[in-house]
């Protein structure tokens, strides 16, 4: 077998024992588990929980935070794009690719952004 192959397979064996180990050692010298009516209600910090759980949160922020992440992702690889093709000719295709990536990604930011009835600023 190749040395990377076996290096991954003593790790992986390493890994698993580990993990098994550590569950059964747990089980067989640990705490005795003790069963409680207090393990099925709720705990708030010492106080009885009251009211309803649901509320009502915006969530506008977190769409525009992914729209960003979105925009850096692509400027990202556009300019990974751009560096990559400055010092080749090799004609149009490459920029056709990189207008046809951007005009994707664009299509998409516009869908996520589509939903939002509230724009917020």
């Amino acid at each position: 077998m190749d040395a990377g192959v076996t290096t991954f397979l003593v790790f992986a064996l390493v890994a698993v024992a580990f993990g098994v180990g550590s569950i059964s050692l747990n089980r067989m010298l640990g705490a005795k588990r003790r069963r409680s009516y207090l393990q099925l209600t709720t705990y708030e910090c010492g106080e009885e929980a009251e009211g309803e759980a649901q509320i009502d949160f915006p969530t506008q922020h977190y769409t525009f935070a992914i729209v960003f992440v979105a925009v850096d992702v692509l400027g990202f690889i556009l300019a990974l794009w751009a560096l990559t093709f400055r010092g080749v000719n090799s004609g149009t295709f490459p920029v056709l690719i990189a207008f046809g990536f951007a005009a994707l990604a664009i299509v998409g930011i516009y869908y996520a952004l589509s939903g939002e009835r509230r724009w917020v600023v």
